[in-house]
């Protein structure tokens, strides 16, 4: 191997694989004296030579290649010296009588051809000036579509010819090493058959474009668009065409298209069950209601226990509904936390009282242990915290039947204004098979025991489960079956302390007492609910004035023609809803008819003190139904100004 250098920094490495000694000192001599061309020239006389200078030096910027060499001959030189490489710039040397092997050249992948003896040292420089500015345009356009992950290719059949870039062999997953042959499109059942497919629909129709999946050579499913041109030659038609690889604008696509049937469906469920709740809430609301009226009859036994069992089957359908509407909200995360100041040991001990009935009815013990290092005041949803500790408690009420159930509340240290703590809640019931542990806070799995079956959606643990970590805690349990179970809360929660607590004292309301009047405007389309509530009220209130109307539209009359002291609205009516005749009666009628109170009384539980309806004002207050009578008496009471005796 000679090596033949310039002493001056070369711009360009040339390789020389020449084996006539003479030939390849006439051309390094050429190319030295040129002063627009400064290079290096590598000299090898073999074949074999001259792969191992490119595997050692790894770049040349061009090779000028004889092809009749001591170990190889012909365009098989060419071919030898490509396979296994790169992009090569090679510039193929001929004799005279060789010329169609230069041709033949340039469809096997060499850059240009030179006949020796037919050029001198300013053409050579030319040629390999353009021949590397030419290779350096095509390296740019190689890493432009590797960037944009196109591929290009160069088809005519007529000649067997079969030329792609880089990306392309890239995206179908092949080794642009081992060269795509016209053979290799036209296997039956090969990704590159696409290529043959587009072709033929260009030939006839001259563009012709698709979207389509692929599995390419290493296994990978990708989706590709292709384009291809076809253009007609004097031996057939050629064609040249561009495939971008766009599988993650599909999968992304895909998952925009998905994420948004996901949140439809998620609508449709929440509009559906809605609407279910709306429905079966209604009728619930009349039962409740006949139920309160009838109890309050002179009743013999018999009937009483008759009217009691209507009334718990009515709690019992009104505590799935509510579970079935709170699950698919916090699923949705739709409901959002209100935060408050409240005291701990009030709200357990409110927990306590409304589970009372049913721990003296089971007779069991009930403990409660509040470690005294705990703050009074904490600032956080009360409302949230005490349905989390209800739901616990119930669970453990429901599956105990002897022994004791027991609520602590351990401190476990205090930075930066939080508090942490730990709830625990056991008991001394069934409890838990471990297997099925790590299911119970999974929606609709309910605790099954072949001696007997306990009522329940499923939904009270995933329920609580998503409302203690949507308060930023944790929740797990322990149990062992036969001897109990016990669910660990660790929740960190805002201290108050008590100097930030503003002490306006408490203003009580006055409150109208049976001998007042005043008057009731009811709007419900709904006859029963309308009748029923009107008796409620009548109960309680036997002076007071209840004057009905079936929709909003005829609530507007009445509350011109007469002096209303309240009005209780429902949401959906027939002519005109209960949200737009409040909203016409704040903002149309004088300030004696629009200041008066406007409690919504709906069977839509998607209505809460955040909800839009709420914030805007139009309503002073809400109820839902189906409603305890003293629910809607508190309500009335709360909103309606002091009274005077008739």
């Amino acid at each position: 191997m000679n090596n033949t250098s310039n002493p001056i920094s070369s711009n360009y490495k040339i390789l020389l694989i020449e084996d006539d000694d003479y030939y390849a000192r006439l051309v390094t001599i050429w190319l030295n004296d040129l002063d627009s061309f400064d290079c290096e020239v590598l000299h090898c006389q073999t074949l074999t030579q001259g792969k191992a200078a490119i595997q050692e030096f790894s770049y040349f910027d061009a090779i000028l290649l004889d092809l009749s060499l001591p170990d190889s001959s012909g365009i098989e030189t060419l071919t030898r010296l490509l396979a296994g490489q790169g992009q090569l710039n090679v510039i193929v040397l001929t004799g005279r009588l060789d010329k169609n092997w230069g041709i033949q050249a340039l469809k096997e992948g060499a850059q240009d051809f030179l006949v020796k003896g037919e050029f001198d040292a300013e053409f050579l420089g030319r040629t390999l000036h353009y021949s590397i500015e030419r290779n350096l345009v095509v390296k740019r356009l190689e890493l432009t579509q590797q960037i944009a992950h196109i591929g290009s290719w160069e088809c005519r059949p007529e000649d067997h010819f079969f030329k792609a870039s880089e990306e392309f062999y890239r995206i179908f997953g092949r080794n642009f090493a081992q060269k795509i042959t016209c053979d290799d499109i036209l296997a039956i059942h090969s990704p590159l058959n696409l290529i043959v497919e587009i072709q033929e629909e260009a030939r006839s129709k001259g563009d012709a474009q698709k979207d389509i999946w692929i599995k390419n050579a290493e296994g990978f499913d990708r989706y590709v668009a292709v384009f291809c041109r076809a253009t007609y030659f004097n031996r057939g038609f050629g064609f040249y065409g561009i495939l971008q690889d766009i599988t993650e604008r599909k999968q992304a696509q895909e998952l925009r298209e998905a994420n948004e049937l996901a949140k439809q469906t998620a609508r449709l469920k929440e509009q559906f069950f809605a609407n279910v709740s709306h429905e079966m809430r209604t009728p619930l609301n009349a039962i409740l209601g006949i139920s309160h009226l009838l109890s309050s009859s002179p009743l013999s036994n018999t009937q009483i226990q008759y009217v009691e069992t209507i009334r718990q089957s009515s709690k019992v359908l009104m505590k799935i509904i509510g579970d079935l509407l709170q699950m698919s909200s916090l699923q949705n995360g739709q409901v959002q936390l209100s935060y408050t100041t409240f005291q701990l040991r009030q709200l357990i001990e409110q927990a306590h009282l409304v589970l009372l009935y049913k721990i003296k009815e089971k007779q069991l013990d009930f403990k409660c242990q509040i470690d005294p290092r705990i703050p009074a005041y904490f600032q956080g949803d009360a409302l949230r915290l005490n349905q989390v500790l209800t739901n616990l408690l119930s669970n453990a009420i429901k599956f105990t039947h002897a022994g004791v159930i027991t609520l602590c509340v351990h401190y476990q240290g205090e930075t930066r204004g939080k508090a942490h703590l730990l709830f625990s809640i056991s008991d001394t019931g069934i409890g838990i098979e471990p297997s099925f542990q790590e299911r119970i806070f999974d929606p609709f799995v309910r605790v099954e025991r072949s001696d007997q079956i306990y009522e329940g959606t499923g939904l009270g643990l995933p329920i609580t489960k998503a409302l203690v970590e949507q308060m930023g805690g944790q929740i797990r349990v322990e149990s062992e079956a036969g001897k109990g179970s016990t669910f660990f809360i660790d929740l960190w929660l805002n201290r108050v302390d008590h100097s930030q607590l503003e002490s306006h004292g408490t203003k009580q309301l006055e409150t109208p007492e049976e001998n007042m009047a005043f008057t009731i405007l009811l709007v419900d389309d709904h006859n029963i609910n309308r009748l029923v509530a009107q008796k409620i009220l009548e109960r309680k209130w036997p002076k007071a004035k209840v004057i009905p109307a079936a929709d909003g539209e005829e609530a507007i009359h009445l509350l011109i023609e007469h002096p209303i002291d309240i009005i209780l609205m429902d949401l959906q009516m027939p002519k005109q809803d209960g949200l737009s005749a409040t909203r016409f009666i704040r903002t149309q009628l004088q300030p004696d008819k629009s200041l008066t109170p406007v409690l919504l009384m709906t069977a839509n539980a998607q209505v809460t003190d955040n909800d839009e309806i709420m914030l805007n004002r139009q309503f002073d207050d809400y109820i839902l139904k189906p409603f305890e009578p003293e629910q809607l008496y508190e309500k009335i009471k709360a909103h309606l100004k002091p009274m005077r005796a008739i």
